[in-house]
């Protein structure tokens, strides 16, 4: 009997531990971000998007968004958003 439980413990085990990795990786799926609104990226309130106030793609490509020369990024300066396709179950 004991040595029935051995053959079976390691099978066992291993799919036991498949099935807690599959697991975790489908409950650490999040549905995609919306990027932060103009307001929220705005931190001192002037309605205009300075280089301090900008990180990753934004700050990037600062100098080909700000159409006027400005120095500032205006909403209308801005690409909209992208969206995102909604997940169908």
């Amino acid at each position: 009997m004991s040595l029935l439980l051995s053959l079976l413990r390691a099978p066992v085990m291993t799919a036991t531990t498949l099935a807690l990795f599959s697991i975790s990786s489908m409950a650490s799926e999040q549905p995609p971000r919306e990027p932060p609104s103009f307001q929220e990226l705005d931190k001192n309130g002037d309605r205009l998007l300075t280089k301090e106030e900008l990180r990753g793609p934004l700050l990037d490509d600062f100098g080909r968004l700000d159409l006027d020369k400005s120095g500032a990024l205006t909403e209308d300066e801005l690409p909209a958003p992208p969206s995102h396709p909604q997940k169908r179950s």
